[in-house]
């Protein structure tokens, strides 16, 4: 190094990128192999570096497609065009820290933990004094473990830190820039956008024991209201346990890259725990409802778990498994409610689920095609299996409708419906709703799930407008 010319170091996690190496790295690892949390476990008796360094050798984090801060590249680029040498100083695994260097060509050397070493705090100043010597280089960081290395550093350059670092850091080095990258950032609206609320539309289905049964006292509706919560905040901590397992496909995907873990709005730490506590809020529900409802609730995210570990990656195994996910909330509001599922109801949620699951599949299999690629990424499917798919989604369909026409003319719909050839046209709507749903999957219309494009589509609400008012006329005339 040259006397006359200044370094900037800069850290890596929370600065140069959104996110922590340690935490992808974790989440990557677990989506290869399901026992890294027990491996990581003893890992660390052996200390946090060599846990770090285990991590880098168990996981597959795609580095070009990491969430970087412009705004810290942006004063990269600016030092570096006057003259400055730039080294990459960080916790993390030194091995990360060279494929990054090497994908954004920007620094002139790196320094990050090795299998014994874990390069933070002191450790970091330390060899930061010993390489560039006190008050030779700037620092650029953004949290509280960076305070040692402000104080010998020449100028204390924060990044999207909070006041209290801010603070800190301006009393431990007067020479101080504070770097803000502009953004529309809200964390409410991001973890919103996380757990998807718009899904929890599927936990209607917890109500159609109800509805089937035409059983519409308050404590009946209450019981179902509970387990209609219980279902939305356990599903919801799956989405978030399945973002993060599926971070690296995400990151790729040209929609789901917007999601809040994959673009870097959220922090993995955060949405962890924020997901933990979303599950016990579930299960408290769940244990208010009380009798079986928790078992059905656990079986539910025992499954759910299982399927973003492993399952959704085994083809035609995965289509099952979603279908059973909808006859489980099925089942689970008929237990919430006291109310046994008919033959028929089960009949036709069984064939009706699984054309949807494979609607779901031949959608993304379109929208992979469309994108000139061959296979999806932690998916059994290829795009040799679509015309596959289409057979199962249509086939299941027409069983499902025609399950419906049989109930129809079944004895036990004279005992309920007082005029029941209202519900042959009802049938018939629903026979062209399955119909031009796979129509519109075929031509690429359909954002990958079909219950989420019904809601949405103005079509699909005035057929089940249709349906429903036929239904009442069913009862009344």
């Amino acid at each position: 190094m040259r006397n006359d010319v200044k370094i900037l170091s800069v850290d890596l996690d929370g600065t140069l990128i959104k996110t922590d190496l340690l935490f992808e790295s974790f989440w990557s690892a677990f989506a290869n192999d399901f026992l890294i949390p027990f491996k990581a476990l003893f890992a660390l008796f052996k200390g946090k570096a060599f846990l770090k360094d285990m991590l880098y050798a168990s996981s597959s984090i795609d580095i070009k497609s990491l969430p970087y801060n412009l705004e810290v590249i942006k004063y990269i680029r600016s030092h570096r065009s006057n003259g400055g040498e730039v080294a990459l100083v960080t916790a993390s695994n030194e091995k990360f820290a060279r494929n990054i260097c090497k994908h954004l060509n920007l620094f002139d050397q790196v320094h990050g933990s090795s299998s014994t070493v874990n390069l933070k705090g002191l450790e970091k100043a330390n060899l930061q004094k010993k390489l560039f010597g006190e008050g030779n280089f700037d620092y650029i960081g953004n949290s509280m473990a960076d305070l040692q290395s402000w104080q010998i550093s020449d100028k204390a350059i924060t990044f999207n830190a909070s006041k209290l670092v801010k603070r800190k850091c301006e009393l431990c080095n007067a020479n101080t820039l504070h770097l803000i990258e502009k953004s529309n950032f809200s964390f409410l609206s991001s973890f919103l956008k996380e757990i998807r609320p718009y899904q929890w539309v599927k936990n209607i289905l917890v109500f159609i024991p109800l509805i089937a049964a035409q059983k519409f006292d308050s404590t009946s509706l209450f019981q179902a209201f509970l387990a209609f919560i219980a279902f939305s905040s356990t599903a919801s901590s799956v989405y978030i346990l399945n973002d993060l397992l599926d971070i690296k496909a995400d990151r790729n995907h040209p929609k789901k890259r917007k999601r809040p873990l994959a673009a870097g709005d959220l922090s993995f730490g955060l949405t962890s725990i924020l997901g933990f506590f979303l599950l016990l809020i579930g299960l408290t529900f769940g244990f208010i409802i009380g009798g079986s409802f928790p078992a059905a609730l656990l079986f539910y995210y025992s499954i759910t778990v299982f399927y973003s570990i492993y399952l959704k990656r085994k083809a035609l195994v995965d289509i099952f498994v979603l279908s059973g996910l909808y006859t489980i909330r099925l089942q689970a509001g008929g237990i919430a409610t006291n109310l046994e599922i008919s033959f028929w109801l089960l009949a036709f949620s069984t064939f009706i689920f699984f054309s949807l699951a494979a609607i779901k599949r031949h959608s993304e299999l379109v929208d992979l095609i469309n994108r000139g690629q061959n296979s999806i990424e932690n998916r059994g499917y290829k795009k040799s299996d679509l015309n596959f798919l289409r057979t199962l989604a249509i086939s299941s369909g027409m069983i499902s409708s025609l399950v419906l026409a049989l109930y129809i003319n079944s004895p036990k719909v004279l005992d309920i419906y007082s005029n029941p050839k209202f519900l042959w046209i009802s049938c018939s709507l629903f026979l062209f709703w399955i119909i031009r749903v796979c129509f519109k999957t075929d031509r690429g219309e359909m954002e990958y799930d079909p219950i989420i494009f019904a809601f949405k589509d103005s079509i699909s609400k005035i057929v089940f407008g249709l349906i429903f008012l036929l239904i009442i006329l069913s009862i009344v005339s």
